[in-house]
């Protein structure tokens, strides 16, 4: 199918979210127009009020619950030319073969729909699974536990997307996946206290600002990828006729925790609150990333993803400045 270019009406999913409200400022921003769902009213009107400056060209609907099965049916018509569906791992399918104008469907998946490799140096492709984590949980089921679920689920939902339009062909519109890391970023979306953030931004804090034992700073922490990057590779899903029913990691890199430290106080030698770990200890750099983002990088043709201390300096700080209004 052709690609989606502005200015298109795009429905974003979960546009009052961390990762959705980044994708729909980037996709108005590029000249598309965005519809997009949130679950309450007092969602409708944050969103509203941040993108005012948009006038028409964004237009919140509110979806209350969206794990019924026709909970998107009233939000789609025929002037929506794609779709980015990131609010949870409800299937959409469905709903979106009804509109006879979308071209493109891009899903939001998670790097956890392919973890699982039993060589902890393993380096993820497109090409992984997570089915370790999916046959656990068909043998055991709850007693899997809450990882190998969720990463079941993950796994499940995004093979849902891949055999609805392989087993229709006959519907109008492909369906592109994108796998981010651990995402991380400035915060703009609506939160009030530290209980209410998304899991990765309060792991991101918390590991800024708790202290470790010496002797565990070099620990592996996590992969990271920024959230403004993820937002410019959905922007590209869309317009870049080669990712058609594609799937793609979005991966910065991997970082220990003194690496996440050393690049914070490098970055901003000022910025108060942020732990120094052990500067003396032996630095401990990883060669490179976890999950291969080269072939997003190829296709999509992105920009060289933002390092890890401007991501987890811009991060701490909407943090700090949200906390220090309230």
């Amino acid at each position: 199918m052709p690609a989606v270019q502005p200015p298109a009406t795009v429905l974003v999913t979960g546009v009052s979210g961390f990762s959705g409200i980044w994708i729909a400022r980037a996709l108005l921003e590029d000249g598309f127009a965005v519809r997009g769902t949130v679950r309450s009213e007092n969602k409708d009107a944050y969103v509203a009020d941040l993108f005012k400056d948009h006038g028409g060209r964004f237009k919140p609907v509110i979806v209350p619950d969206i794990s019924k099965s026709d909970a998107y049916d009233s939000v789609i018509d025929d002037s929506i030319e794609a779709v980015v569906h990131v609010a949870g791992v409800a299937d959409f399918s469905r709903t979106v073969s009804s509109a006879k104008n979308v071209k493109r469907f891009v899903y939001m998946s998670s790097a956890q729909a392919m973890l699982g490799n039993e060589d902890p140096f393993h380096v993820y492709t497109e090409n992984d699974w997570a089915d370790n984590d999916l046959a656990l949980v068909k043998e055991k089921g709850g007693a899997a536990g809450g990882t190998a679920l969720y990463r079941a689920s993950k796994v499940l939902s995004e093979r849902a997307v891949v055999d609805f339009v392989e087993e229709h062909k006959e519907i109008g519109w492909d369906a592109t996946r994108i796998l981010p890391v651990w995402i991380s970023g400035p915060l703009i979306h609506d939160w009030k206290t530290l209980e209410d953030l998304n899991l990765s931004s309060k792991l991101l804090y918390e590991q800024l600002t708790t202290s470790r034992d010496g002797d565990k700073v070099n620990e592996y922490a996590s992969d990271f990828v920024d959230v403004r990057d993820v937002a410019e590779a959905f922007v590209a899903a869309l317009k870049v006729e080669g990712a058609a029913n594609e799937r793609f990691i979005i991966d910065a890199g991997a970082f220990t925790f003194q690496n996440l430290y050393d690049a914070v106080h490098a970055t901003a030698p000022d910025l108060e609150g942020v732990v120094y770990g052990n500067p003396d200890a032996p630095p401990f750099p990883f060669p490179g990333p976890f999950a291969d983002s080269s072939k997003a990088k190829r296709v999509l043709q992105l920009k060289e993803f933002r390092g890890l201390g401007e991501c987890a300096v811009d991060t701490i700080r909407s943090i700090q400045a949200k906390l220090q209004a309230v």
